[in-house]
């Protein structure tokens, strides 16, 4: 196996894994937004973690092998709204990197952070909905990666279940909704792990077959 495709098939694990991390990393922080070794550490492995899943999200529309037609333009629009959502949770997380490394409290930190979302297009290109849509994406790729049978559907439907408890769990307040984003995040990796496989007999990445429309 080259290289490329064993970053491939790590990013299915890393990613998620660098997700779940990095919650954990924030957990002493009590939800307190102010600069210190466990924002940055928190944030930085959350850096790492949605690098990887930029690559994990490639790794994905290589499983879905040359298509055409309808089903390349589903799979290239889910693909390019994925990457969306990386690029912009990654920019998040360098700005709140910045933020973090470069304030003195926490007064200070959360007027740099307002300062950065008060510029036109910041606060729902970077924040909410853009670094949202990413699980989003990341769902619809998995169930048209099921449809085209480049994947199974226990592996899609296990990511989508990671992803709703997620969605569920940024409504809930106080540990019921810490618990169940944890719950969530360890779903989800369960889930891209499996999709990381390809289908039963496909041999996951580079053992795709082409599809017509």
């Amino acid at each position: 196996m080259n290289p490329a495709n064993r970053l491939a098939q790590l990013s299915f694990t890393a990613g998620p894994a660098a997700l779940l991390g990095g919650w954990v990393l924030m957990r002493p922080t009590e939800g307190d937004l102010g600069p210190g070794p466990w924002w940055t550490a928190g944030h930085a492995l959350w850096l790492a973690g949605f690098l990887m899943f930029g690559v994990m999200i490639l790794a994905m529309r290589a499983l879905a092998g040359p298509v055409r037609g309808g089903r390349r333009v589903a799979v290239e629009a889910v693909t390019g709204v994925a990457l969306f959502g990386v690029a912009a949770n990654v920019t998040q997380l360098v700005i709140d990197l910045y933020a973090g490394l470069t304030a003195v409290d926490g007064e200070a930190m959360r007027a740099l952070l307002a300062q950065v979302k008060g510029y036109p297009g910041v606060e729902p290109v970077v924040y909410t909905p853009g670094g949202q849509v990413f699980f989003g994406a990341v769902l619809a790729l998995a169930f048209v990666l099921a449809l085209l049978r480049r994947v199974t559907p226990v592996s899609a439907a296990v990511t989508g279940g990671g992803v709703v408890l997620l969605g569920v769990a940024t409504f809930q307040e106080g540990g019921q909704g810490t618990a169940l984003a944890a719950v969530g995040m360890a779903v989800m990796w369960l889930g891209t792990l499996l999709v990381g496989r390809g289908s039963s007999g496909g041999g996951g990445l580079g053992a795709t077959t082409p599809s017509k429309a």
